[in-house]
């Protein structure tokens, strides 16, 4: 049976104390016989490097020292705490797990002074922890307990005992993603500013002294070692210990520039916002940012200085460029290129922000780090921003002063020893000096080839940065034009080889470009940066490379995009042979891969390869993070889609509401994936027939999405797609035109060019007003749609040729049936030229122009046309679909009564299984039916089945609006029928009764 994430993170930290001999035991006694949630915690512990020895549940800093004397292993202090074992060991004292017995019966954490430490000034910084922690009262600070001297006289103080780990282990151990350690973070921040305004400031705030324990099965933040805290007022207490000349106090890879001093006398509370934010950096990319391996190969004043002077590369840029950049993404949840995406712009702001080493420009307090880590949580702008181009020259200018005199003096020498060299030259003759020429010449060729090559890398970053900082959902329309300009610069540049050195930047930047260009429907663009970026991978890589899978899949999607789903598939499937060959043992962007290239299966008609392809995928991800992630739930959701898509109704429903359910759980209140969930299983009610619970789920996501991003967005625009549908199929027509009249006027403020949403719009709101009647209204929208459609893809593609479709739509409805039959046949040449097998459009479209014979009375050529959709539907769904169902109707209106009853019968039985007794297509089949069974003189049988039909129709909505009428109008047809063959039995009356009731719902006498 599948495990309890919860339960299985609570015995992972409750294992974190044992050690290895009572490890087998303690699994064997809580797991039982549950092998799945044995091998989780086994999982857990084995991904932590630091257990089954766990890391000290509360420990001092520095983290030096001489191991404690066993002898104090079962020492009584204050007669009431008995020392059990050392669990913690600092530069000045030692932790000890010891067990109160009385007044309460507890263990606890005893922090005890080491032998040979207790001169004055450590006593007083000693008794500086102690007053320290008894000032605060804080859930997420440990709480001290209690305090006294030991026997031979040395302080201890009493802590309630935190059994956790590291907050950094914890988050990797459980694989959290960026939003989740965010929200771990946040109350670190709120704790350390309690810590400030009692007036202490930690100094030493690290992952070891942020520990993560379980309260309730709940992750609880718990800072501790205040150690080496420092009052910002009076002294905590007369034995108050003062900084000595020469100390430095704190942890070097996490202590911030002021720290790093000889005589660090000049600290406040931003000194501890620059360590969260050393702490939040590692949280992000699993190391500080200056690693310990780093400042390990350094002598003290070397690494002071680095901490002082060096700046740190941003989290983004570290991610990118770390060769465990597949391990870091799996720990967070998430496939490596979204996991860069994700640090880029805000969060590497937020984080530079804290970082910086000029105090007056971090943030004034860890209340103003943790309200824009929520800023950024929320959608919100951030009050960090990038340092301007200005600001960067300086710090570079200042901080490599020397270098720059030496640089200068380098030119200057290079000029005097080349004008040397020539007249040496002249003079001499000589080779020794053409050979120191020719040395220098290459020195310098290289030296400018390096200095090319990162001055592209840097080019190719800051346009990257800036573009996705100013992308069209974060422009809404306003700056469009400048993006655009912006772009084709960046696209200029590309083209011109300023990148030429830096191919691995210049297939970033492309990819950068292709993206936005295509959010903004600029599809020849997108060609110009992703067609060439795949002979420039493969160029720059032999053999398999991630940069040439990206490339070949960039290519593979714009395929997609254009319609051309035929070229798509090969190097679609090509990009995931190749992810599999660099990641045999599965990785997110193989499970990324195979969802893409189902996605194409299903645009190209063939869901069951879809299927398969989706719950592969699914596999994958669980795999990947066996309990809850951003990842299953993704895919748990495309696979409920093409469930839909293949009627499967009911198999949907699982897969969705697990998808929301888990989403609900990663992201607590509104967030964008909890909105999509909620898309989701409105899609299924509505695809399914119930429209007012699908509705339900509309109007939720709709809120959310408005709530989240306030102001126009291509998800609100979505949304309110969905409403407007839902309510034109419940027949509210007022109120679905005032739905699609909102969504056309955002979509045309987000994108003021031609845009593919753009024509969407249109097009649901000519089919809102053809239904109203009012086709000269319509028609000017149909066939702007169709030109923004024509000048997006001028060849073929789907969207043209439904476009091209529903402007016959509606010259059919205005009885030009010459010119809707031309529309209809380009649309189906088109289809059959996009999808040369089989596809639901394209039978679709068969019936269309069967249904159009059918209304000028050439039944023979409406019963060819509706049996050839038929039977495409049947090979497309030979499991039954709704699609066949209809298909079946549509062929049984236009044959002889005695064929048309068996297939109406078949109709009947396949809606009543896939949507139901009461929807109103099994009433529609039922109208077919009875009307068969009418022309066959079965009049009995007729009545009971349009009676039903009628039942059915009358009570339900989302049908055509012509149905009601229909169905009444099939009753007087047998009660006209049934009166000629048996006059005089009161069916004449019957006849009027139904005569009158379609006459009221508005038939021509």
């Amino acid at each position: 049976m599948p495990f309890d994430a919860v339960r299985a993170k609570t015995l992972f930290l409750a294992a974190s104390d044992l050690t290895a001999a009572d490890l087998a035991n303690f699994l064997d006694r809580e797991c039982g016989t549950d092998a799945a949630l044995r091998a989780r915690v086994e999982s857990l512990l084995a991904a932590n490097s630091s257990l089954p020895s766990p890391a000290p549940p509360y420990a001092d800093s520095p983290e030096t020292g001489a191991a404690p004397s066993p002898e104090y292993s079962g020492m009584l202090l204050a007669g009431k705490y008995k020392l059990l074992e050392s669990i913690g060991e600092g530069g000045m004292g030692s932790v000890w797990l010891a067990q109160q017995v009385e007044p309460v019966k507890r263990k606890v954490a005893v922090k005890l002074i080491k032998l040979g430490m207790d001169s004055r000034q450590v006593l007083g910084r000693f008794e500086a922890e102690r007053q320290a922690l008894a000032m605060m009262e804080h859930p997420n600070i440990a709480k001290v307990l209690d305090g006294g001297l030991a026997p031979d006289g040395r302080p201890f103080f009493v802590m309630e005992l935190v059994k956790g780990v590291p907050i950094t282990d914890y988050c990797d151990a459980c694989k959290l993603g960026v939003r989740e350690r965010l929200d771990l973070f946040l109350p670190v921040c709120h704790a350390i500013q309690h810590a400030h305004q009692k007036g202490i400031i930690h100094r030493d705030i690290k992952p070891s002294n942020v520990m993560i324990a379980l309260y309730d099965d709940q992750p609880v933040p718990k800072v501790i070692d205040f150690g080496v805290a420092k009052a910002t007022g009076a002294a905590l207490s007369e034995h108050a210990m003062e900084t000595r000349f020469g100390g430095v106090v704190g942890t070097p890879h996490y202590m911030s520039p002021e720290q790093a001093t000889l005589n660090n006398l000049d600290i406040d509370t931003r000194s501890d916002v620059y360590s969260l934010g050393v702490l939040l950096y590692e949280l992000l990319t699993g190391s500080p940012p200056f690693s310990k391996a780093e400042l390990d190969q350094k002598g003290l004043m070397e690494v002071l200085r680095v901490v002082r002077e060096d700046e740190p590369p941003k989290p983004s840029t570290r991610i990118s460029t770390a060769a465990a950049l597949p391990t870091l993404s799996a720990n967070r949840n998430t496939e490596p290129r979204k996991l860069t995406e994700i640090l880029r712009s805000e969060l590497d702001w937020i984080v530079l922000k804290a970082l910086e080493k000029n105090r007056a420009r971090r943030y004034e307090t860890a209340n103003g780090l943790a309200a824009d880590v929520q800023r950024y949580l929320a959608g919100d702008p951030v009050a960090a921003h990038p340092p301007t181009a200005t600001y960067r020259a300086g710090k570079f200018i200042k901080k490599h002063r020397l270098e720059t005199i030496a640089a200068s003096a380098v030119v200057a020498a290079l000029l005097l020893g080349i004008a040397g060299t020539a007249w040496q030259a002249r003079r001499a003759a000589g080779q020794r000096d053409l050979a120191v020429a020719a040395n220098e010449r290459e020195r310098q060729q290289r030296v400018q080839a390096e200095t090319e090559r990162d001055k592209a890398a840097k080019i190719a970053e800051f346009i990257s940065e800036t573009l996705q900082g100013a992308g069209p959902s974060r422009a809404k329309g306003r700056d469009i034009q400048m993006l655009r300009e912006m772009m084709d610069s960046a696209a200029a540049r590309i083209e011109k080889g300023e990148l030429k050195a830096a191919p691995e930047a210049e297939l970033r930047l492309r990819d950068t470009i292709g993206v936005t260009y295509m959010q903004l429907a600029l599809f020849a663009d997108v060609a110009r940066m992703f067609e060439p970026a795949v002979p420039l991978a493969r160029a720059t890589h032999a053999g398999d490379h991630l940069d040439v899978a990206h490339a070949v899949e960039d290519l593979a999607q714009l395929r997609q995009i254009q319609g051309d789903l035929a070229a798509a598939e090969p190097l679609f499937i090509e990009a995931l042979d190749m992810y599999k060959r660099l990641y045999p043992n599965g990785d997110q962007w193989v499970a990324v891969a195979l969802n893409n290239l189902a996605s194409n299966y299903q645009y190209r008609g063939n869901q069951a390869a879809a299927e398969k392809l989706f719950r592969e995928s699914l596999a994958v991800r669980r795999q990947l993070s066996p309990g809850d992630s951003e990842g299953v739930a993704a895919a748990l959701s495309n696979l409920a889609q093409v469930l839909i898509a293949r009627a499967d109704f009911k198999g949907a429903e699982q897969p969705a509401s697990e998808a929301l359910a888990m989403r609900k759980r990663l992201f607590t209140g509104d967030h964008p994936e909890v909105a999509s969930s909620l898309q989701s299983l409105g899609n299924l009610l509505d695809s399914s027939g119930e429209l007012v619970g699908a509705e339900s789920y509309y109007r939720d996501a709709l809120a959310m999405e408005t709530r989240l991003r306030k102001g126009d967005h291509p998800t609100i625009v979505h949304a309110l797609g969905k409403l407007g549908g839902i309510r034109q199929r419940r027949g509210d027509l007022d109120q679905a035109e005032s739905f699609y009249r909102e969504c056309l006027a955002m979509v045309k403020r987000l994108y003021p060019k031609p845009h593919s949403d753009v024509a969407g719009a249109l097009g649901n709101l000519a089919t809102l007003l053809q239904a109203r009647g009012d086709l000269a209204g319509a028609e000017p929208l149909y066939r702007e749609s169709l030109q923004i459609d024509r000048q997006l893809f001028p060849g073929d593609h789907y969207q043209v040729a439904g476009a091209i479709n529903n402007l016959g739509f509606l010259m059919e409805a205005r009885q030009e049936f010459v010119q809707a039959e031309a529309m209809y046949r380009e649309s189906l040449e088109m289809f059959k030229r996009l999808y040369p097998q089989d596809h639901p459009s394209t039978a679709q479209q068969l019936g269309n122009l069967g249904h159009l014979f059918q209304l000028q009375g050439d039944l023979v050529k409406a019963r060819s046309l509706y049996q050839e959709s038929l039977d495409m539907y049947r090979r497309l769904f030979p499991s039954g679909h709704p699609d066949v169902a209809r298909s079946m109707n549509n062929l049984a209106g236009v044959i002889p009564p005695q064929e048309s009853e068996p297939l109406a019968r078949e109709a009947v039985a396949m809606f009543e299984r896939i949507v139901g007794k009461d929807h109103w297509s099994t009433g529609n089949a039922r109208v077919k039916l009875g009307r068969a069974l009418a022309g066959l003189g079965r009049f009995k049988e007729s009545e009971t089945e349009l009676l039903e039909a009628q039942r059915v129709i009358f009570s339900t909505e989302g049908g055509p609006p012509t149905l009601h009428l229909h169905v009444v109008v099939e009753l007087g047809n047998l009660y006209r029928l049934w009166d000629e063959a048996e006059p005089g039995k009161g069916y004449d009356a019957k006849l009027a009764e139904w005569k009158a009731k379609a006459l009221e719902l508005g038939a021509k006498p």
